[in-house]
């Protein structure tokens, strides 16, 4: 019984933070049928998975990495340009699978693809655990020519499974992956000159898990999620980082040579905010940077450089995912500010004091790496690791999901769609079950809190297909979003306006790119339209089957499911705990009642007759009938002088209340 309640203490707990996040209803649910006119689809192979990455893309094309192959897929109509069909050799694969690796892993996976010039493709794959990369020359649109083929070990990973990304930036090619068969010596890498991270440090990376790459300015940055070495006094736990280095570092002269002299991480905040705040750890994807804003604006003019990030808790953990946005600035300030240290391996992660840090600041670029002063390379070695956080926009998630059934995998975002009254970020969230969420923020007003408006979720792919990239198509009036998972590659339309046939649908639907117009719904900026609300008085009165009139018509936010659902959890909680105390109390009723059987007496009738013995009270299991009630005769001897007399007398036994011991 015990344990039963401290069970359901524990489940009460959870489900009770689980209640009291933001819950979602979406105001419209869309299924992709295989023969929907507005479904364009890549086929690849037929007979096998191709593992399909999104590598590259611009603006009428994208370079799709698979097994054994590179193909170049045009983004208006997802027909095929050219293919770059690249096999491991035999004698790879060979070795490979005498590695105990499967003949599936034994292939050649393409993991990089960059653009050195408009003619030449440099590509790297896992071949059957042996990396390599080619550089190829492209001929028109029909095909490419192979001109080089080098090692392509710390450019691209060993396993086809493992997280990296890489980026061609001044002329360099930056890689982040691993640089070993057991994967034990992550790095980021400059090729040009074998410039990289400090090797098994685990200060610098601790397991990392690379998400994606950026060129900003004079740094390149790196989003990646790792094992938290400052936490590591507190148990294990991942944390989600962004990291930069200089395009201009060359390492140290002596110490940190052929090591980067400007790298720094710092923690990505996305948590829900408290006294104890709950974070979603592990970032696993990132939109593009872009100019943006998470609140809706009116002026086209109120953007700045952001970016949007997917979050999930940890496998072992209440499964929840979440959607946060950075801004560049507030990643800048972040490393321009204290850094974190530690004494020696007894002392605890503290800030460093501001009197202790080189000057000038370490994290501005230096022309000449090499020059600078060996304690300020000494200093910048033991300290990587920034004490603040990067804050999200909003000082919260933007949307949250939990849910026992599915995780967010990627996003894409359409910048700033200019809808009747407002710019919004539109966001398109992929989930691993096959989804495509389409949301977008509203606010009520400028103080008021930001809320997520889930327009759209849409069954994209089968439910057991995840999602791993997203890319939103613009030119030429053509709009449309690109789906990507292991075997498949579609596209479907941004929107499905015309699918509304009433003001009231319209407008409720709180799609920036829909508004009613001329009798219609249509992808306009003009006409009656209320991301905010959903309702406009110019629909006028709602008209529902048989004539009625719609007078409840509900805000479609989620907030009243929101309530139902916390309400509906925390009763049955109390129920389950009634029912509980019940069957215990019945099952103990059960037990007494049994303890007065025939066999329990018959085993301690020993016991009570010896307690009888020595106790004048009455004993539950020793009350023979009348016991004190009966008469005994007796004989006294009266001795007188002379003579012996003998009388016989009859008395009653009674109790006594006395003990001789």
């Amino acid at each position: 019984m015990e344990i039963l309640l401290r069970v359901l203490l524990v489940i009460s707990a959870e489900l009770t933070l689980v209640a009291s996040w933001p819950d979602w209803q979406p105001n419209s649910v869309v299924k992709i049928e295989e023969n929907d006119a507005s479904l364009e689809k890549f086929a690849g192979r037929i007979d096998e998975i191709d593992h399909f990455r999104l590598l590259m893309s611009d603006a009428s094309s994208m370079l799709l990495g698979a097994k054994n192959a590179v193909h170049n897929v045009s983004l208006a109509d997802l027909k095929e340009f050219s293919r770059i069909d690249w096999e491991p050799q035999a004698s790879d694969i060979e070795l490979c699978t005498k590695k105990q690796k499967t003949p599936e892993q034994c292939q050649n996976y393409i993991r990089v693809i960059v653009k050195k010039d408009n003619n030449r493709l440099y590509t790297c794959g896992t071949n059957a655990f042996r990396p390599k990369c080619r550089t190829y020359k492209q001929n028109g649109l029909s095909g490419y020519e192979r001109i080089e083929e080098r090692d392509g070990v710390a450019q691209c990973p060993y396993d086809p499974e493992q997280n990296s990304t890489a980026i061609y930036a001044g002329g360099k090619l930056y890689s982040a992956t691993v640089s070993d068969f057991s994967s034990r010596d992550p790095l980021i890498l400059e090729t040009n000159k074998m410039i990289r991270t400090e090797q098994y440090d685990s200060k610098w990376l601790n397991e990392p898990n690379f998400v994606s790459s950026f060129e900003k300015q004079d740094k390149i940055y790196f989003f990646f999620r790792e094992t938290a070495v400052e936490h590591i006094n507190c148990g294990k736990a991942v944390f989600s980082r962004v990291a930069r280095i200089c395009k201009s570092d060359e390492g140290g002269q002596m110490l940190l040579y052929n090591t980067w002299t400007s790298f720094f991480k710092a923690r990505l905040n996305c948590s829900i905010p408290g006294d104890f705040p709950f974070y979603f750890d592990e970032i696993q994807s990132t939109s593009d940077f872009g100019e943006g804003n998470f609140r809706p604006v009116i002026s086209s003019g109120s953007r700045y450089d952001m970016v949007y990030a997917v979050f999930n808790t940890p496998h072992n953990s209440i499964r929840g995912s979440a959607i946060c946005a950075f801004r560049y600035t507030d990643i800048v300030q972040t490393f321009e500010g204290r850094f974190k240290g530690q004494e020696s391996a007894w002392h605890n992660w503290l800030a460093v004091p501001r009197e202790k840090t080189p000057a000038p600041h370490p994290q501005k670029c230096s022309n000449s790496s090499q020059r600078l002063e060996d304690t300020t390379l000494n200093f910048i070695k033991t300290h990587p690791l920034m004490d603040s956080s990067v804050p999200a926009l909003g000082g919260a998630p933007l949307f949250i999901q939990t849910s026992f059934t599915s995780r967010f995998t990627q996003i894409a975002i359409d910048w700033q769609i200019r809808g009747v009254d407002k710019y919004h970020d539109i966001m398109f969230i992929g989930t691993d079950d096959g989804r495509v969420i389409k949301a977008v923020n509203t606010q009520k007003g400028p103080k008021d809190k930001i809320h997520t408006v889930v327009i759209e979720e849409i069954q994209v792919l089968k439910k057991n297909e995840t999602i791993v990239n997203l890319k939103v198509y613009r030119r030429d009036g053509t709009e449309k979003l690109v789906v990507v998972s292991k075997d498949n590659v579609v596209s479907i339309p941004l929107h499905r306006c015309s699918h509304k046939s009433t003001c009231h649908s319209c407008v409720g639907l709180q799609d920036p790119y829909c508004s009613w117009v001329d009798g219609r719904c249509s992808n306009t900026n003009r006409g009656l339209q209320s991301v905010t609300t959903g309702k406009s008085s110019g629909c006028g009165v709602e008209i529902l089957d048989g004539g009625r009139i719609d007078a409840t018509h509900q805000d479609p936010s989620g907030v009243n499911t929101a309530e139902t659902l916390a309400i509906a959890i925390v009763v049955s909680i109390v129920l389950s705990m009634l029912v509980g105390f019940l069957i215990g109390y019945k099952v103990s009723s059960c037990r007494a009642s049994r303890d007065i059987d025939t066999p329990y007496h018959e085993r301690n009738i020993s016991l009570s007759k010896r307690s009888n013995r020595l106790s004048s009270g009455d004993h539950t299991y020793f009350t023979p009938e009348n016991p004190y009630n009966k008469s005994f005769s007796y004989v006294v001897n009266v001795k007188t002088p002379g003579k012996l007399n003998t009388s016989v007398e009859t008395k009653p036994v009674t109790k006594s209340n006395k003990v001789y011991l």
